[in-house]
């Protein structure tokens, strides 16, 4: 019966994540960013928090879409697992805040009874972090992290509670001439079947994962297309660069993405636009993700005045960490003041 209904639904299916997930209208898109980025600054939303930072001196490492699962053969994480605990220990003893971006659990294809139990290393290296530099925000995949009688329920044997869970979290590093604004979200915003809103959340919850589940589907990814991840990005970049003084840092597509593309000609790491490399403003960075089929894990890096893109990778006698890409935030700014 699964075998005819997958044969049966898997291309409507497919097509309708696509259309309501996937593709994003750019109106819509922007408007639930500026919301976000706006009701932060203007400190009226619970979900969203600004740190104020100094950014020669605090350190940040950024990760998201671990999609933790059941360590199965559809679980994308297993193989990288290594990888991540090692980078966390890592971070951990250097003192790091560590960010977590969102999508860290596949919820979407497994139910927590199959995750949790069989993830508490990696759940035990993020709270590490914890009391003062842990930092969780949710994905569209998260969905016990947007509800906190879930996650004071199903999460306090691996962390401390209360544990706060934001929707978007605001860096902002001043100093006698200008503040820079490092918004960092999951980046899902605009997605009409996961933007947070009541009717979406209940049909995701008792609908579409139900459904994913049964039939062992995963249809509605933009990580699994390049045109749709392509789309995605460039519309990040196109918000990120209209605002004044303002980095935007996401997850979600599972594409590395450093400075929009403008510094370095990596193919893997850029926006496919219109403009010349030179005229690009550098106002957008994507995490990439941590479920690359070879194991390897990519994030951003905040610290010593720098930020990073780095990729953590296993040699055979032990994991390490690479830079792929790198700036100072200085010559990054007035480069976003100039563009």
């Amino acid at each position: 019966m699964r075998k005819l209904l997958q044969y049966l639904l898997k291309r409507p299916l497919t097509w309708m994540g696509n259309y309501l997930a996937a593709d994003p209208k750019k109106d819509v898109v922007f408007k639930s960013l500026s919301s976000l980025y706006e009701s932060g600054s203007d400190h009226t939303n619970d979900y969203i928090k600004v740190v104020e930072i100094d950014i020669s001196k605090d350190k940040f490492i950024v990760f998201s879409d671990q999609h933790k699962g059941n360590k199965s053969w559809a679980d994308d994480f297993n193989n990288c697992e290594t990888n991540y605990l090692a980078a966390l220990k890592y971070y951990n003893e250097q003192d790091y805040h560590f960010i977590n971006l969102g999508d860290s659990e596949e919820l979407w294809k497994f139910r927590p009874a199959e995750i949790l139990p069989v993830n508490e290393k990696s759940f035990a290296a993020e709270s590490a972090f914890q009391p003062t530099r842990y930092h969780k925000t949710y994905g569209n995949h998260d969905i016990i992290w947007k509800n906190k009688l879930d996650v004071s329920f199903l999460m306090k044997k691996y962390f401390q509670m209360p544990l706060p869970v934001l929707e978007g979290l605001i860096l902002r590093s001043c100093d006698t001439s200008t503040c820079l604004n490092i918004f960092l979200t999951h980046g899902h915003q605009g997605d009409m079947m996961s933007d947070n809103n009541a009717f979406s959340t209940w049909i995701v919850a008792h609908i579409w994962m139900p459904l994913q589940r049964f039939l062992r589907l995963n249809i509605n990814a933009p990580s699994k297309d390049f045109s749709l991840r392509n789309n995605h990005n460039k519309m990040m970049h196109e918000w990120s660069s209209n605002q004044k003084d303002l980095i935007l840092v996401t997850g979600h597509t599972h594409q590395p993405v450093f400075a929009s593309g403008k510094y370095y000609n990596h193919p893997s790491n850029k926006i496919d636009t219109v403009q010349p490399q030179e005229d690009v403003k550098p106002s957008y960075f994507n995490t990439g993700c941590c479920c690359f089929s070879d194991g390897d894990i990519t994030g951003i890096e905040i610290s010593d005045g720098y930020i990073r893109l780095i990729k953590w990778y296993d040699e055979e006698v032990g994991s390490k960490r690479m830079i792929l890409e790198e700036k100072k935030i200085g010559e990054l700014l007035a480069d976003l003041q100039n563009g």
